[in-house]
């Protein structure tokens, strides 16, 4: 057995708005398609062709970048212990075609894909932060150039998404 730690340094990005966390959380939703993508998992396990996956793909995100995977809700269950605890909510999106551009080149990229948003409300409700980490500063270790581009395409579009999600 060996156990082998590696450091790196990882990039935080937080995207504040003085929006209602109601509002950045529906309009996420339809950024990432959530009530088209319900089909997401059982499709990512039908195991159809090349072609019929990507075009399956395509049509759930209906011309966006990201589909809706999952989403943790810690507020609910934090709310046991503090009944005023703000919106704490983390969401899982991404695409799997996206996904397979940075994977090619490095499987380790995996651990963090897809990638997760903390949607967090402000405590005296003046806003919402959303944070994450920048996938270029998690997901391309080491001097692999062509994963290091393939994940910069990615953080130009989840900046997108989230310019689009938060602006006034």
């Amino acid at each position: 057995m060996s156990k082998t730690v590696t450091s790196f340094t990882a990039q935080l990005v937080t995207f504040t708005t003085p929006l209602p966390v109601s509002d950045v959380l529906r309009r996420l939703d339809e950024e990432v398609h959530r009530e088209q993508s319900a089909g997401l998992i059982p499709f990512l396990r039908s195991g159809v062709t090349k072609e019929a996956f990507e075009e399956g793909l395509k049509n759930m995100a209906n011309g966006n970048d990201f589909l809706f995977f999952f989403q943790l809700n810690h507020s609910v269950w934090m709310k046991t212990y503090d009944e005023n605890v703000p919106t704490v909510t983390v969401y899982t999106i991404g695409n799997p075609v996206i996904a397979e551009t940075m994977m090619r080149h490095d499987l380790r990229a995996s651990l963090n894909i897809p990638p997760r948003l903390l949607i967090l409300e402000k405590a005296d409700g003046s806003g919402t932060d959303i944070i994450y980490h920048l996938p270029s500063s998690v997901m391309a270790l080491g001097d692999n150039t062509a994963l290091k581009a393939a994940a910069q395409i990615l953080d130009d579009k989840v900046e997108r998404l989230l310019t689009k999600v938060t602006e006034l």
